[in-house]
Parts: structure tokens; C-alpha cells; sequence
């Protein structure tokens, strides 16, 4: 063969390598694009999810904080949700936003048709468990349909639950969080012993819980303490992925899959991390559902609710979702009842007082006995002494000291016995 076919041919072998590379490119381009575009649907389900569901671009994932330890093992243990946070990853725009719910608001319970506080809605659920059928997974249902009604139907794709002692946990498997404390923390409603000192500082496992479980009314109360939970949780996202925390992710793998219950998959919880590397935290939108505190009577109570304001649930649904719902009538609540006042038991009527003894009749008076002293004389015995008489010294109504004392007044015959007598005192002592 020539030298010029071989090098013909050598050209030809380069083109063809040259389109070959080229084609392959073109197609791992295409299918990363493609699995970039509809990433939510291939590890999320179908863009046909449920209402709401952007073309497949949004993922809404419920972060549920129990103030208890739960577990589907542990299904006599009653605990509730008082933290409620939806976590919307949009995989288009790449931007993530959080909104909260109250743990006080005053909802619809799913399946039920009763209002109460939402944070209540895991409990209904436990309690309405057929035979046979898990109580913890009927109230983690419950709790995130109760959810998905408020948000007017827009979908939830998962669910993370986490407890107090597993918090704990995941904060001291990777060394604490630093974090700039707005407010110090104290116990007894911020008037107690000081937990968490105002202040940039390492908050520990325990010092981290003080700080997002505080609720006093002076900072903020429900809402404050919501707030400071969206803040210090973006802080742990931006500290997760610093490079000095990968030699930690072993212990934190083994401390979140300890502690936390979750719905979601390996590759689902993989893709949603890899999407997290990619994102800045000062870009993470917030958003808390607010309204007013109203009283409600309510099992021989007046109970406080946070009723949510409509025009703000609407307008917070549309601007974190992108999805517009309908708006329902604002809810009043009709106010505390005065308790009705407790009539006082009827004082009990004395008892009468003993008639006096009557006076004893002339001829049955006893004589004074005589001053056997007086006048140097003997005792004259019955001689009878005058007890007018100005020259006798002695007390006509002082009895002998040598006589015997139970002799020295007669009692009369008819007259009560004293010993029987019953007053006020005796009466008093039976009403106590």
C-alpha cells in the first residue's frame, strides 16, 4: 500500500475517532442535561405528583423536630412536632427556601374535621390507628397531611423526622456548631439559670437545643423562637460543607442514621446534597406563617391558639411554591369563657349556747362558814354568821381553804351538765 492511502486512511481514523468523542460527548452533555432537568422527577416521582409540582423542578421536603425521642419501635410514646419547617429545593433556579409553621397554629386535622393546634395532629393520629396498623406511622401521616391541607394541597416528597436527644447527637458528631448567639438563653422562661451566653461561641449538642427549643415571650416568643431556628439551621448547612467536616462525615452518617427517621432514600438524600454543595446559604429565602394569638374555650379551658392570617398564607404559598391557592375565610376564634363562680357552701349554724345555770332558790343557799378565828373563838360549827356584819374580816364569798373544793358549791339538781356543753369551737373543729 502506498504511503499516501496510509496516510489517507490514517485521516479518516482520526475523523472518525475525532466524531466519535465528539457524539459521546454530545451525548453525556445531553443526558446530564436531562437528568439535571428532571432530576426531581427521576429520584422524587413523577412530575404528576400532585398539585402544585412545577414541571418536576421543585422538591418539598417536611423537617419535623419532635420535643421527645420517637421511634416506630416506641409506639405507646406520645410526643409532638414543635418544630415544622418545609425545605422547597428548586433544581432549575438552583435557590432553596424554608417556611415554618407554628407549632401553636390553628389548623384543620386531617381526617377529623376538628381544629386544633398543629403541633396536636401527630397525636390524633396515633390515637385513630385501626387494629393492627403502626400508631407511630398513622400519627407521622397525620401530621404531614394535616401539612399538605394547610399549604393548600401543594405536595410534600419526604420527610425527615429528628428528636431532642438526636439533635444532640448530629451537633456533637461533628464538634459543635459556631454560631453568633443573638440572645442569651435562661431556663424558667428567660428569668432562671443562665444556659447559653449571648455572643459568637462553639454551642455543644445540649447548648445548641437550649438555644433553638427557647420560647420566652420578652424574645420573641413563638415566632422569635422560629426565626432563630431558620438562622442557626442555615449556619449548620454552610458549616456542613466546609472541607474541614469531611473527615468527619462518617460519625455524622452514623449519627443521623441513629436518630432520625426518614422516607427518603440513599440516592434521593445523595442528590439532595450534591445540590446543596452548589448552593449559598446567604441565598436561602425564609418565610413564617403568622397571624394572631386569639383564647378559645376548650375542655373546661381557655386554650391559646395562633390563628394564621389568610391573606399572608396565600400570599407566603405563592412566593415560596410559585403556586396559587384558594383563599379560605379568616377564622375568629369566639374568646375566652369566665369561669362561672363556685357558690359558697351555707355556713354552718352555731349550735346554741347553753342556758345559765338558774339561780338557786333561798332556802337551798349554803351558809358561809364562819371565820373560826374571829373574836379569839373556837369554830362555833353550825352557829350561822352574818355575812353583812362590817366587823368580819373574812370574804363572805371566798370558800373555806380547808374544805374539800368539790364540795364547795352545791350544783343544782336540774341544771346542765357542763362537761356536755357544745359551742362554736366544737364545730368549727368538724369543718376542718
Amino acid at each position: 500500500m502506498s504511503r499516501k492511502n496510509r496516510s489517507m486512511k490514517k485521516d479518516k481514523k482520526q475523523k472518525f475517532s475525532f466524531f466519535k468523542l465528539a457524539l459521546i460527548a454530545l451525548i453525556l452533555i445531553l443526558a446530564a442535561g436531562t437528568v439535571i432537568a428532571f432530576f426531581p422527577a427521576l429520584l422524587f416521582g413523577s412530575p404528576a405528583a400532585g398539585p402544585g409540582f412545577l414541571s418536576g423542578e421543585t422538591v418539598n421536603i417536611a423537617l419535623l423536630g419532635f420535643d421527645g425521642t420517637v421511634s416506630p419501635d416506641k409506639e405507646q410514646n406520645i410526643y409532638r412536632p414543635d418544630t415544622i419547617l418545609i425545605a422547597a429545593f428548586n433544581f432549575r433556579s438552583g435557590e432553596v427556601s424554608m417556611v415554618s409553621i407554628p407549632r401553636d397554629s390553628y389548623v384543620e386535622i386531617y381526617g377529623t374535621g376538628t381544629y386544633d393546634k398543629i403541633n396536636h395532629s401527630f397525636m390524633y393520629g396515633h390515637y385513630r390507628a385501626g387494629q393492627g396498623e403502626n400508631r407511630y406511622r398513622s400519627g407521622i401521616d397525620t401530621t404531614l397531611n394535616t401539612i399538605v391541607d394547610f399549604l393548600g394541597d401543594v405536595p410534600l416528597h419526604g420527610h425527615v423526622v429528628v428528636d431532642i436527644k438526636g439533635a444532640e447527637t448530629i451537633i456533637d458528631s461533628i464538634g459543635g456548631i459556631y454560631y453568633d448567639v443573638e440572645i442569651e438563653v435562661r431556663d424558667e422562661f428567660g428569668t432562671g439559670r443562665l444556659l447559653v451566653e449571648e455572643g459568637y461561641q462553639r454551642l455543644d449538642g445540649r447548648k445548641f437545643m437550649d438555644y433553638v427549643r427557647n420560647r420566652a415571650g420578652f424574645q420573641g416568643g413563638e415566632r422569635g423562637r422560629t426565626e432563630r431556628q431558620q438562622n442557626i439551621l442555615i449556619a449548620l448547612f454552610e458549616q456542613f460543607k466546609r472541607p474541614a467536616n469531611i473527615p468527619r462525615l462518617p460519625g455524622l452518617f452514623l449519627a443521623v442514621k441513629g436518630n432520625v427517621d426518614t422516607d427518603l432514600s440513599l440516592p434521593q438524600l445523595l442528590g439532595l446534597g450534591l445540590f446543596g454543595l452548589r448552593v449559598d446559604p446567604a441565598d436561602i429565602e425564609t418565610a413564617v406563617f403568622s397571624g394572631s394569638g386569639q383564647l378559645s374555650y376548650r375542655d373546661g379551658q381557655n386554650i391559646w391558639y395562633l390563628v394564621i392570617d389568610e391573606t399572608e398564607r396565600v400570599n407566603i404559598i405563592e412566593r415560596i411554591f410559585g403556586v396559587t391557592v384558594e383563599q379560605k375565610a379568616q377564622v375568629t376564634l369566639p374568646g375566652p369563657v369566665a369561669p362561672e363562680p363556685e357558690e359558697p357552701e351555707p355556713e354552718p349554724e352555731p349550735e346554741p349556747l347553753p342556758e345559765p345555770d338558774p339561780e338557786p332558790d333561798e332556802d337551798q343557799k349554803e351558809e358561809p362558814e364562819p371565820d373560826p378565828e374571829q373574836n379569839g373563838e373556837e369554830d362555833p360549827g353550825d352557829e350561822d354568821k352574818d355575812p353583812g356584819d362590817p366587823e368580819d374580816p373574812g370574804d363572805p364569798e371566798k370558800p373555806d381553804e380547808n374544805k374539800d373544793p368539790g364540795e364547795q358549791e352545791k350544783e343544782p339538781e336540774n341544771g346542765p351538765d357542763q362537761n356536755e356543753q357544745s359551742g362554736p369551737e366544737d364545730d368549727n373543729d368538724d369543718q376542718d
